[in-house]
Parts: structure tokens; sequence; C-alpha cells
């Protein structure tokens, strides 16, 4: 098979499976991993898949992701909330996981200057927590999302398995009781599934708009949390699902004043 041949063949699975690893397409075309890993870096260079951890991505445009700066004003009394119930769950000398939702940035800002380490993707996570003397701030690399302002990729994923943390503190596009919570790109779901798998306590910050939204890319069930914190705006009967889920919820009040 010719590598053109091939290269349509790899953008076929994709489409249909969202991603795949580099050992099954070795395996699929019979040829060696050293040669697929070359075909996903022309595809790369191309702009149609995005390369992960031990396989790929199919490559979403990201024009369905608000840029950063209209996110951070949007909702911003019920982030300033749900962030201000968050920071009251951290203990000192705790390690933390922050994705780059705007949510997670909120929080940052909110920290108490005491002695913990952060890991984030978030481009702007660490510069809203360069004046703070104690805590100790650990940036993912990898390829950087413009609209996002995050990093993601190989990378970042590699990375990220290389830490073990005792809380993740994380948000998402859309919350579905049924569904679960997705985000807008397969890379940036693919990313958070990574970071459950690093914390021992789960907490999804997430306000009323969320909930019974559906993005394109699942990322896990609402029981993988160990609670959830979102803002007196959520209909009582979605409180009251969660609950009938065994899911802690916290609501808080919403203060216009911030």
């Amino acid at each position: 098979m010719l590598a053109i041949e091939r290269h349509r063949e790899i953008l076929a699975v994709l489409s249909k499976e969202g991603s795949v690893r580099v050992t099954e397409l070795s395996e699929r075309f019979a040829v060696t991993e050293e040669t697929i890993r070359r075909d996903l870096g022309k595809l790369e260079a191309q702009g149609r898949i995005v390369r992960s951890h031990g396989g790929a991505l199919m490559s979403e445009p990201e024009e369905t992701l608000r840029p950063f700066a209209w996110r951070e004003v949007a909702n911003e009394p019920e982030k300033a909330a749900i962030v201000r119930a968050a920071v009251q769950r951290i203990e000192e000398g705790d390690s933390i996981l922050l994705d780059a939702s705007t949510t997670a940035w909120h929080m940052a800002k909110r920290l108490n200057d005491i002695p913990m380490a952060v890991i984030t993707n978030s481009l702007q996570i660490p510069i809203a927590l360069s004046n703070r003397g104690e805590i100790d701030v650990h940036v993912l690399g990898g390829r950087l999302g413009k609209k996002s302002l995050s990093f993601i990729g190989p990378t970042a994923e590699a990375q990220l398995q290389q830490y073990h943390v005792d809380r993740l503190f994380l948000s998402c596009k859309g919350a579905d009781l049924d569904r679960g919570i997705s985000d807008v790109t397969e890379a940036q779901a693919h990313l958070r599934r990574i970071m459950l798998d690093c914390a021992d306590k789960k907490y999804l910050l997430v306000d009323h708009s969320k909930f019974g939204q559906r993005s394109l890319a699942q990322i896990c069930k609402l029981t993988a949390f160990d609670e959830i914190i979102t803002d007196s705006g959520t209909d009582s009967a979605i409180i009251d699902r969660l609950c009938e889920m065994g899911i802690k919820t916290t609501v808080v009040p919403v203060d216009e004043e911030n």
C-alpha cells in the first residue's frame, strides 16, 4: 500500500472512531510502528490530526470554542461563587491539578498563598500565580491551543502522566445528566480524562448554564466526581437528580457584587 493510500485509510479510521493507537495502525497495515509515526507526523503537519501519547486524534476546528477573553467574563458572578467554595477544599501542603477552563483561572486568582503545588496546562494560570511565593507552579508543555490558551497534545499528556495529585478541579463545556460532561474537541477531552486518573479527589466546577448542554467529545460520567459545585441558578430538579445518583452536590449562592 502506498503511503498516500495509508494516510487516507488512517483518516477514515479517525473519522469513524475519533482516536487510534500506533500499535493498532501498525497491525492493521502490516508496517512498523516507526512507519506509522512518520505517517502521523505528516498528517499532523497538514493540520488534519493531532498526535496523542501513543496514538492520534482527529483534528477538530476550534471555531466552536469561544476565545478565552470572551469566556473569562461569561457568568462571572456564578464562577466567582463556585471558586470561593472550591478554594475551601484545599489544605496546606496539597498538590492540586487545575484544567485550562476560565473557572479554574478564576480559582487560581483566589488561591491563598500557602504551601501547595499547582499543576496546570493553562497558559493564564501560571501568570495569575506568579506573585504567590508559597505556591509551587508546574506547567505542562505541548501544542498551544490559541483560543483555549492551553497546552494539549502528546507532550502535555506524557508530562501529565508523571504526576499524582491530591485534588483535581475541572470544568467543562457541557454537563448532561445521562451522557456526562463533554468538551468541544477530542484533544481537550482526552487530556481531561488523563487528569481524572491522576487525582485522589475530583471536583467538578460547573455553573448552571452548562447543565443540559452536550458538546462534541465526551469526557466521563458525572459519577466520576467526588463532588460537584454549582451555583444557585441551577434548576432544583437537576440538583435532586444528582442527589438521587449519589453524587455529593454543593449549591452556592451568587453574589452579583463578587
